[in-house]
């Protein structure tokens, strides 16, 4: 039964902790408008799979690991601002949504790229251990490597259906949307990552509460 609620919790917290405009289904969504479905569900596979690593590293002990790489919570949240900033001048500034030009090539195959953003994004470590942790609390240790599996299938269940059904989003928005409208759409996304990244900066100095 333990087993069974491990996953559930996992995927349920995966989910909703995926709801914000982060980088991974930011990026998903942008891909998507961009080369279309195929392109975007592969990417999609890429970005969960970290949620599978992190959640399982969380399992088995997450908080010791970062003590010992010494990561605090604030150089994590450096870490994670400079990538929302860096992203958002990307969407403000660069990304056109327009179909790919005949001889247009990616810069690197999609499930590698969705994979290489979620890898990059240390604050997934310090979520999932606070989702066991939490779990802990309440009497669910987890010892057994089918809870260690339940787990980490979880993260990646809630994860990658979040971020399948904004592939389905970006392919309507690509439909129905005027070029223009889309541009409009991701510059507005652009600015609320710049807002989040400043935000998350300023945090880090103790400059904002």
């Amino acid at each position: 039964m333990d087993t069974l609620l491990f996953f559930l919790v996992a995927a349920l917290a995966s989910f909703i902790g995926s709801v914000q405009a982060g980088v991974v289904n930011t990026a998903v969504l942008a891909h998507t408008v961009k080369w279309g479905r195929t392109a975007g569900r592969r990417m999609a596979v890429g970005g969960a799979i970290p949620e599978f690593i992190y959640a399982g590293v969380a399992f088995l002990g997450a908080g010791w690991l970062v003590d010992v790489l010494g990561i605090g919570a604030t150089g994590i949240t450096l870490v994670v601002s400079a990538i929302l900033l860096l992203l958002g001048v990307y969407f403000v500034f660069i990304y056109r949504p327009t179909p790919p030009a005949p001889d247009e090539d990616k810069l690197a195959g999609d499930l590698r790229r969705g994979l290489f953003l979620g890898i990059a994004n240390p604050q997934l470590l310090l979520f999932w251990c606070g989702v066991k942790l939490m779990l802990v609390s309440f009497g669910m240790r987890g010892e057994s490597v089918a809870d260690l599996l339940a787990f980490a299938m979880g993260a990646f269940v809630g994860a990658i259906l979040l971020l399948l059904i904004l592939v389905g989003l970006g392919i309507k928005a690509q439909q129905r949307m005027s070029p223009r409208g889309l541009k409009r759409l991701f510059r507005g996304i652009g600015m609320v990552l710049l807002a989040s990244g400043c935000y998350g900066l300023f945090r880090s100095q103790g400059w904002v509460p």
